[in-house]
């Protein structure tokens, strides 16, 4: 790897943390000849000769000219000052504090934890089951009857919108009507007509988003409360006309992308029931 990619890593990391380089100082240089499985030992943070000779290896491919006692000596510097730059960033709880710092975490964490997936292959047998057992999810809807209730923002300064929209969606799944669960919605809301209707029809009413949501619903089904401008919605499928069933050879790319999508979402969901056993856990949320 050429150094310029080591001085960028540095330049990346800088942005969360400003320390100085002058910290490299307080880690005692290594020999590069002593046996070990370590190069260097960071307050108990060691870097392995594994991952060293991964770098060196790379700045080596970069290079026309042997490597100097110098270069070795710059890659181990950048490693160590990578690690101490990692190190005051988690003594200053920046993965508590900083978004972009925890989003990045959280998706390395997901990336992980899912890549095992891919490199399990999916049978034919696996792939027509999963065709079969979701068949109207591939089946493209022609013209769908819906129902929505809306809960504007600042319509009630006693209740938010998003805890009516939740109460309503609480009493569809307790059985309600959905003539009773809008009740909690505005009465002011735009009406859709009480019929079947085209996609585009249906988009001119909800907008694209939804849309696409509806096309997914089963008659009698209902989405959660989703946020829209000014307010939040839930979407109530009375009815739908679809289209003939597509034949598996046809579509066959899409439902492996589909078959692999919830592959990776059980597995996520799995772990992370894993880790809520695995660690003590309170919850204080107000009733």
């Amino acid at each position: 790897m050429h150094k310029k990619n080591f001085i960028n890593i540095i330049l990346v990391l800088g942005i969360f943390i400003g320390i100085s380089l002058a910290s490299v100082s307080l880690v005692k240089r290594v020999n590069f000849n002593t046996a070990g499985d370590w190069v260097a030992n960071i307050e108990g943070t060691k870097i392995t000769r594994d991952k060293y000779l991964l770098q060196l290896e790379g700045l080596r491919s970069d290079k026309r000219s042997p490597l100097t006692k110098e270069d070795k000596e710059f890659v181990l510097e950048r490693m160590i000052e990578e690690e101490l730059l990692i190190k005051r960033a988690l003594d200053m709880g920046m993965l508590r504090t900083n978004p972009m710092a925890r989003g990045t975490v959280v998706q390395q964490m997901i990336n992980q934890i899912i890549s095992d997936n891919d490199m399990m292959d999916i049978s034919e047998a696996e792939l027509n089951e999963f065709f079969k057992k979701n068949i109207g999810f591939f089946t493209n809807a022609n013209r769908l009857r819906i129902k929505q209730i809306y809960f504007p923002d600042k319509e009630d300064a006693s209740i938010s919108s998003i805890q009516k929209a939740k109460q309503a969606f609480d009493m569809l799944i307790s059985g309600s009507t959905f003539d009773e669960a809008a009740f909690h919605g505005t009465q002011t809301a735009l009406q859709i007509p009480d019929t079947l209707m085209t996609l585009s029809k249906v988009r001119e009413y909800v907008g694209p988003s939804l849309m696409l949501t509806a096309e997914k619903l089963e008659p009698g089904e209902f989405t959660l409360p989703k946020r829209v401008s000014g307010g939040y919605k839930i979407i109530f499928l009375v009815n739908k006309e679809n289209s003939s069933p597509p034949d598996l050879a046809d579509i066959k790319n899409q439902v492996i992308s589909e078959f692999k999508k919830r592959r990776d979402d059980q597995s996520l969901r799995s772990y992370l029931e894993d880790l809520k056993s695995w660690y003590d856990i309170s919850r204080n949320l107000d009733t």
